[in-house]
């Protein structure tokens, strides 16, 4: 009888607590044949922790697929915040977003965020998958490449290496953990493709809520001003975020092509992309590439593509890649050079070992290298990357007087910073 009461007075506490956000009329990235993602982003609050948390489709009467399946991201999200999250959902419904949900097989989004070995189970021609692992990654391929059965082959090949290259982005940079309330569990990513007929469309989504394009970026390449720019500097060639134990201004550990490539062969194919990061919304189009702030953000990033099928793409494959690779090539070799004569790059462990702590050898290093390079204007970049001891003395000897010249001279040219990555 006790725990009867105590039950029912819980349940009475969650529902007087409960957030119920109720979805609009019409919940899709398009308006009046306009994307319009400022508007659909405004629906998502990121802020919510630890309270239960509605969210009512049945006050939607016309949705997207992929606008849809970023709604069990955002489910997954607030699960890692400590809110207990429900549906609102019309079973019986055959049209509205109650159905579109219910086809799509996103009713078992809980059982699946906790079983990392099961995929939703909906509609084919409206697939929706959570993607963590290299199965996945299989299994959404062989799905991409039913869509264009039939098709000319290289077109085959087309699309199943811009899918490749977007799914390996999210499960390489979109690894994000779900924290103590979900037993530090993987969040998946989520793809959702669907196929419009009338139009000859597919219309697909890669999306996540890892750390976000700029603070990814920005381990290898520090300081970008805003989430736009780093957006833009992701689709440069051979840009990654990752790079090894040497220099990593001369030996990227990563190509870093995917990208740039991709999005070319987007524009190539007359198909849209738009990638969103943060507060940044990127557009490639056929005729440009424009971006611009939003006033609302996506934490991690998503990327949602339109594609019309063609019977008979006027281009090879491999040819067109060549090509791009060529020009890449190119502007990297002019990337390099300027990078190379504006930046002075000091390993700590390769000039003084894991354990630095010679007094003697910072101060004929600080006297012989860093200053020189200070004069030079050059921007400096201290790596401290398996150091395991650096005590006050040897940091002091190394660089005091650099930064103290720094402070001295503003108009200077040159910058100084520390990195330390585990």
């Amino acid at each position: 009888m006790l725990q009867e009461k105590l039950g029912a007075l819980k349940r009475k506490l969650e529902k007087e607590q409960m957030v119920r956000l109720a979805l609009p009329i019409k919940f899709s990235f398009k308006d009046h044949d306009v994307l319009d993602f400022e508007r659909f982003l405004s629906f998502f609050n990121w802020s919510l922790h630890d309270v239960p948390v509605q969210i009512d489709l049945t006050t939607c009467q016309s949705a997207n697929y992929q606008a849809l399946s970023l709604l069990v991201l955002y489910a997954w999200k607030l699960r890692s915040q400590d809110c207990k999250v429900s549906f609102k959902i019309e079973d019986k419904s055959d049209i509205g977003a109650s159905f579109m949900w219910i086809n799509m097989g996103a009713r078992g989004l809980f059982y699946i965020l906790t079983n990392p070995t099961q995929q939703f189970h909906g509609n084919k021609f409206k697939p929706l998958f959570a993607v963590r692992s290299a199965n996945d990654f299989k299994v959404v391929i062989e799905s991409a490449e039913s869509f264009t059965n039939g098709f000319n082959v290289e077109y085959e090949n087309t699309f199943r290496y811009i899918i490749g290259e977007l799914l390996y982005n999210t499960l390489e940079h979109g690894k994000v953990f779900g924290g103590q309330s979900l037993k530090d569990i993987r969040i998946p990513s989520i793809v959702q493709f669907t196929w419009y007929r009338k139009t000859n469309e597919i219309h697909f989504i890669i999306a996540d809520v890892g750390i976000g394009i700029k603070k990814h970026i920005e381990q290898a390449y520090p300081g970008q001003e805003s989430d736009e720019d780093a957006i833009k500097l992701a689709l440069k060639p051979k840009i990654s975020g990752t790079f090894g134990a040497n220099d990593p201004y001369k030996n990227k550990n990563n190509a870093g092509m995917g990208l740039y490539i991709s999005s070319n062969i987007i524009r190539r194919l007359n198909a849209d992309m738009h990638v969103m990061s943060g507060n940044a919304l990127l557009h490639i189009s056929p005729r440009d590439v424009t971006g611009r702030t939003l006033a609302t953000e996506w934490p991690g990033a998503f990327v949602h593509i339109t594609i019309r099928l063609e019977n008979n793409p006027a281009f090879i494959l491999h040819k067109i890649m060549q090509e791009f690779r060529d020009a890449a090539n190119t502007e990297q070799v002019t990337a390099d050079h300027s990078e190379e004569s504006t930046r002075f790059y000091v390993g700590i462990n390769n000039h003084f070992g894991r354990y630095a702590e010679d007094k003697d050898a910072a101060i004929k290093f600080r006297d012989r290298r860093l200053f020189k390079a200070i004069e030079g204007g050059l921007v400096i970049t201290i790596d401290f990357d398996d150091v395991v001891s650096s005590p006050h003395s040897f940091l002091s000897a190394l660089l005091a007087s650099p930064i103290e010249s720094l402070v001295c001279k503003p108009t200077s040219e040159s910058k100084l910073s520390m990195r330390h990555r585990r």
